[in-house]
């Protein structure tokens, strides 16, 4: 059972940064957190978040802690990473890769997807359309269809979803993009353990989009919709709601994910 606090470990260690080339010659880069664990815990954050984002140095520490290796990719757009983010466009193609290589390069058996809000959905296109050794996959406030985001902005509230590091830190994105892939229509492709965690009305992607998910998704699957206040989404989850969110992860973890 894992102890330590997803949400309160400070960043204590140095990951080790990695980079590949992608298909269209996009240079994706990430870092590997090393622990003595079989699988790997795989991290794509959602878009706006970097791979050393605050929230993200302290999840990749924690799950280091409890004894998981782990990596956390900066999604095409992003930080160090080159490219143009296409909300599920290209990037399952990047995941894949840098996947393939971790596979290749560390004593690993299998790696676990962790995707938050549209890296949930980019989780979901990579198991669906490559053939990967993925024991399980775990998806917070993710993305179903970009058509059905609808956000609801409180002026009185933002504050406490938007951090001032990440809006000063703007990606490069193309938003009118036509070819986007639906998660909703991959997950059926899905044939692992999967797990949906969602805050019921979350203010940016509505917890319809798991329900949605959840419905099309193969056994064994499993839905978690929080009842709290506050309407947060993917990783502020874990500092607003600490003790809703981590039993969920730790759980799965330890059921699928070998140490």
């Amino acid at each position: 059972m894992m102890s330590s606090s997803l949400a309160g470990v400070e960043p204590s260690r140095q990951p080790v940064a990695s980079r590949i080339t992608s298909f269209d010659g996009t240079t994706i880069f990430y870092d590997v957190w090393d622990a003595p664990s079989r699988s790997l815990v795989l991290v794509v954050p959602g878009f706006w978040r970097e791979r050393r984002s605050p929230s993200m140095l302290r999840l990749a520490n924690a799950l280091v802690d409890q004894g998981y290796r782990t990596a956390v990719v900066d999604v095409r757009g992003h930080g160090e990473s080159g490219g143009t983010y296409g909300f599920n466009l290209s990037e399952h193609f990047d995941i894949d890769l840098v996947a393939r290589k971790l596979l290749a390069e560390l004593p690993i058996e299998s790696i676990t997807l962790l995707g938050f809000s549209y890296g949930g959905a980019i989780a979901i296109s990579t198991v669906a359309r490559h053939e990967l050794p993925v024991a399980s996959m775990l998806l917070i406030s993710p993305v179903a269809d970009f058509s059905m985001i609808m956000p609801r902005i409180n002026p009185f509230t933002i504050h406490r979803h938007i951090a001032m590091r990440n809006a000063l830190h703007t990606p490069r994105f193309v938003w009118r993009n036509r070819d986007k892939i639906r998660s909703v229509d991959d997950i059926g492709s899905v044939h692992v353990p999967v797990s949906f965690i969602h805050v019921k009305i979350d203010w940016l992607i509505n917890h319809r989009h798991s329900l949605a998910l959840f419905e099309h998704a193969n056994e064994p699957k499993e839905l978690h919709i929080l009842d709290i206040e506050g309407n947060y989404h993917a990783d502020r989850i874990f500092a607003a709601a600490s003790e809703s969110i981590e039993p969920l992860v730790r759980e799965f973890l330890a059921r699928h994910t070998a140490r």
